[in-house]
């Protein structure tokens, strides 16, 4: 018998095969060769408020209907080892206190892919996640802090800020991660269990509003080894509100209007718009010269050549102004704003009262 002949015998079985694979033939070598490995028992760890699961130490929330059958897959996912190329991996049923996997794969370069199937024991064990233990006891994790710059809010932007974080948090699945709603100092601030919880929420409000934001952090303990900290996340708000005049880097403007993209101002010396879409510049470098309540309301008489005579409601007195260039809006019967700064009268148009707010 020639050595290339024995070379092909499979000194296990004694088959005479055309290839062998580490001195064995293909079914004696997948016999002594597994696919994968798994433990003895899979332990899977449910919230039983949210239905957030365990994956080593971090809780995840579930994208399906069903999270323990997503926590027995990302469980068996992170406890299988492959000891060949595994092409894929299936829960195929699990109950009972059992779980089937099935997984396709070669233990070896050259060998057909085949199947393997593993039968483990199963354990679920039911808790609480880390949010909603901390919803249950009330705890503070982090915090968002809504205020306007120099001046408190309006009742009516407090309550557009609220209905903004509640349908961000409402959309949201799983444990409420919103504690507690807290109206003060002018503003309002939403307690939240996690800082994810928090973040939606500023992500939110900024998505609709024309903001800045600042973020700290505080120590506030330990557990189980790990240092706890509290963020406060602080969203700040124009100190100026649609209609009010403003100066800003030495130029005075009138503020046309005021969204999430930025704000669209009238400047007064040229009477020309500018628009402005950073956030954080605009609300800490502008300050409010007059509030648009102290405008004041007067009709034009005639206006021609760059000038204007119009009569203040307030006095029925008639006053005339130079203005540069003319605008549309300024027209004999048109009722305007008048803007009194430094001993210097400025013609505003008027805004429509509803969008005011």
């Amino acid at each position: 018998m020639s050595d290339d002949l024995l070379a092909r015998v499979c000194p296990v079985c004694g088959r005479r095969v055309s290839k062998l694979y580490g001195g064995l033939c293909e079914d004696c070598y997948r016999a002594s060769h597994r696919l994968a490995e798994l433990p003895s028992a899979i332990e899977v760890t449910v919230c039983r408020a949210c239905g957030s699961y365990k994956l080593g130490r971090a809780w995840v929330r579930p994208l399906t209907s069903d999270p323990l059958s997503e926590a027995v897959r990302g469980a068996v996912a992170r406890e299988v080892r492959a000891r060949g190329r595994l092409v894929a991996l299936e829960v195929v049923e699990w109950g009972g206190g059992l779980v089937r996997v099935k997984v396709l794969g070669t233990p070896a370069e050259g060998v057909e892919p085949y199947e393997e199937e593993h039968t483990v024991a199963l354990r679920v064990r039911w808790g609480l996640c880390t949010s909603c233990a901390m919803v249950k006891s009330k705890r503070e994790a982090a915090r968002v802090q809504v205020r306007a710059r120099g001046r408190p809010l309006t009742k009516g932007e407090i309550e557009a800020v609220k209905g903004i974080v509640q349908q961000a948090v409402g959309s949201r699945r799983g444990a409420p991660d919103l504690v507690d709603v807290v109206e003060r100092e002018g503003g309002v601030d939403f307690v939240f269990s996690s800082l994810s919880g928090a973040k939606l929420a500023v992500a939110a409000l900024r998505r609709e509003l024309l903001a800045s934001v600042l973020e700290t952090r505080k120590a506030v303990g330990a557990t189980s080894g790990r240092r706890l900290a509290r963020r406060t996340l602080r969203v700040l708000l124009p100190g100026f509100r649609r209609g009010d005049v403003i100066e800003y880097l030495g130029r005075l403007y009138y503020v046309l209007d005021v969204r999430r993209a930025g704000a669209r101002l009238l400047d007064l010396e040229t009477y020309s718009e500018l628009s402005i879409g950073e956030a954080r510049p605009l609300i800490e470098r502008s300050r409010v010269v007059l509030k648009r309540e102290e405008l004041e309301p007067a009709l034009v008489a005639s206006a021609t050549s760059g000038v204007v005579d119009l009569v203040p409601l307030g006095s029925q007195r008639a006053v005339t102004l130079s203005v540069s260039g003319h605008p549309v809006w300024l027209k004999p019967g048109a009722y305007v704003l008048v803007a009194n700064v430094g001993h210097r009268l400025y013609l505003l148009p008027k805004l429509e009262e509803t969008q005011a707010k």
